[in-house]
Protein backbone atom coordinates (compact mmCIF):
# COMPACT_ATOMS: atom_id res chain seq x y z
CA UNK A 1 0.00 0.00 0.00
CA UNK A 2 1.48 3.56 -1.25
CA UNK A 3 1.77 6.03 2.07
CA UNK A 4 -0.01 9.43 1.58
CA UNK A 5 3.33 10.54 2.52
CA UNK A 6 5.23 9.94 -0.01
CA UNK A 7 2.17 10.41 -3.09
CA UNK A 8 2.37 14.61 -2.18
CA UNK A 9 6.35 15.44 -2.85
CA UNK A 10 5.43 12.90 -5.94
CA UNK A 11 2.77 14.71 -7.53
CA UNK A 12 4.17 18.06 -6.55
CA UNK A 13 7.96 17.01 -8.22
CA UNK A 14 5.69 16.01 -11.31
CA UNK A 15 3.67 19.14 -11.53
CA UNK A 16 7.26 20.95 -11.15
CA UNK A 17 8.23 18.59 -14.28
CA UNK A 18 5.23 19.66 -15.97
CA UNK A 19 5.09 23.10 -16.01
CA UNK A 20 9.03 23.27 -16.77
CA UNK A 21 8.24 21.01 -19.78
CA UNK A 22 5.19 23.16 -21.14
CA UNK A 23 7.28 26.34 -20.39
CA UNK A 24 10.37 24.45 -22.97
CA UNK A 25 7.82 24.11 -25.11
CA UNK A 26 6.23 27.32 -25.26
CA UNK A 27 9.65 28.69 -25.70
CA UNK A 28 10.39 26.47 -29.03
CA UNK A 29 7.21 27.60 -30.55
CA UNK A 30 8.22 28.45 -33.71
CA UNK A 31 5.74 31.14 -33.90
CA UNK A 32 7.82 33.21 -31.14
CA UNK A 33 8.36 37.07 -31.76
CA UNK A 34 12.28 36.20 -32.18
CA UNK A 35 11.83 32.85 -34.91
CA UNK A 36 9.25 35.74 -37.10
CA UNK A 37 12.24 38.29 -36.79
CA UNK A 38 15.12 36.08 -37.92
CA UNK A 39 12.67 35.11 -41.09
CA UNK A 40 11.75 38.65 -41.59
CA UNK A 41 15.78 40.12 -41.08
CA UNK A 42 16.23 37.23 -44.03
CA UNK A 43 14.17 39.31 -46.54
CA UNK A 44 15.30 42.25 -48.78
CA UNK A 45 14.89 45.27 -46.53
CA UNK A 46 15.56 48.71 -47.13
CA UNK A 47 17.69 50.37 -44.74
CA UNK A 48 14.48 52.18 -43.34
CA UNK A 49 12.58 49.23 -42.73
CA UNK A 50 15.15 47.30 -41.48
CA UNK A 51 15.63 50.06 -38.17
CA UNK A 52 11.88 50.21 -38.15
CA UNK A 53 11.96 46.14 -37.73
CA UNK A 54 14.71 46.21 -35.27
CA UNK A 55 12.83 48.67 -32.89
CA UNK A 56 10.12 47.11 -33.05
CA UNK A 57 11.34 43.81 -31.95
CA UNK A 58 13.29 45.70 -29.25
CA UNK A 59 9.63 47.28 -28.44
CA UNK A 60 8.14 44.22 -28.18
CA UNK A 61 11.16 41.80 -26.65
CA UNK A 62 11.11 44.68 -23.54
CA UNK A 63 7.07 44.47 -23.12
CA UNK A 64 7.70 40.23 -22.62
CA UNK A 65 10.43 41.07 -20.01
CA UNK A 66 8.12 43.91 -18.74
CA UNK A 67 5.05 41.76 -18.52
CA UNK A 68 6.32 38.42 -18.12
CA UNK A 69 3.26 36.89 -16.51
CA UNK A 70 0.81 38.28 -18.62
CA UNK A 71 2.63 37.42 -21.81
CA UNK A 72 2.68 33.53 -21.20
CA UNK A 73 -0.97 33.87 -20.43
CA UNK A 74 -1.74 35.55 -24.02
CA UNK A 75 1.49 34.71 -26.08
CA UNK A 76 -1.08 34.34 -29.19
CA UNK A 77 -1.93 37.60 -29.06
CA UNK A 78 1.22 39.25 -28.10
CA UNK A 79 2.71 37.86 -31.77
CA UNK A 80 -0.70 38.52 -33.25
CA UNK A 81 0.25 42.06 -32.71
CA UNK A 82 4.16 41.85 -33.48
CA UNK A 83 2.40 40.36 -37.07
CA UNK A 84 0.04 43.71 -36.96
CA UNK A 85 2.74 46.25 -36.56
CA UNK A 86 5.25 44.27 -38.83
CA UNK A 87 2.47 44.28 -41.91
CA UNK A 88 2.80 48.35 -41.69
CA UNK A 89 6.54 48.14 -42.28
CA UNK A 90 6.81 45.08 -44.98
CA UNK A 91 5.01 45.30 -48.23
CA UNK A 92 2.64 42.37 -49.19
CA UNK A 93 5.50 40.21 -51.14
CA UNK A 94 7.86 40.96 -47.79
CA UNK A 95 5.16 39.87 -45.72
CA UNK A 96 4.26 36.61 -47.73
CA UNK A 97 7.36 35.58 -48.17
CA UNK A 98 8.80 36.31 -44.06
CA UNK A 99 5.55 35.17 -42.66
CA UNK A 100 4.30 32.22 -45.21
CA UNK A 101 0.55 33.35 -45.22
CA UNK A 102 -0.76 36.52 -47.04
CA UNK A 103 -1.28 40.01 -45.14
CA UNK A 104 -5.05 39.75 -43.78
CA UNK A 105 -7.53 42.84 -44.52
CA UNK A 106 -6.52 44.82 -41.55
CA UNK A 107 -2.88 44.15 -42.02
CA UNK A 108 -3.14 45.45 -45.51
CA UNK A 109 -5.03 48.70 -43.84
CA UNK A 110 -1.83 49.25 -41.51
CA UNK A 111 0.79 48.87 -44.36
CA UNK A 112 -1.35 51.50 -46.67
CA UNK A 113 -1.80 53.65 -43.49
CA UNK A 114 2.00 54.07 -43.14
CA UNK A 115 2.10 54.62 -47.06
CA UNK A 116 0.10 57.64 -46.46
CA UNK A 117 1.53 59.31 -43.51
CA UNK A 118 5.05 58.95 -45.62
CA UNK A 119 3.52 60.50 -48.15
CA UNK A 120 2.28 63.34 -46.40
CA UNK A 121 5.67 64.07 -44.30
CA UNK A 122 7.11 64.18 -48.03
CA UNK A 123 4.16 66.46 -48.84
CA UNK A 124 4.85 68.62 -46.18
CA UNK A 125 8.18 69.19 -47.03
CA UNK A 126 8.04 69.51 -50.47
CA UNK A 127 5.32 72.67 -49.11
CA UNK A 128 7.69 73.82 -46.33
CA UNK A 129 10.68 74.35 -49.40
CA UNK A 130 7.97 76.05 -51.74
CA UNK A 131 7.47 78.62 -48.69
CA UNK A 132 10.56 79.43 -48.08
Amino acid sequence: MVRTSKVAPCLFVAAVVMSLLSMGLEASNPADIDHLFQSIDRQDLNSSQRIAMRALRNRFLEERVQNSRKVAEGSRQFVNEFLLCASGVLDDQQFQLAIGVAKNPRQQLRYEIRQLHAEIVRLEGILRQLNR
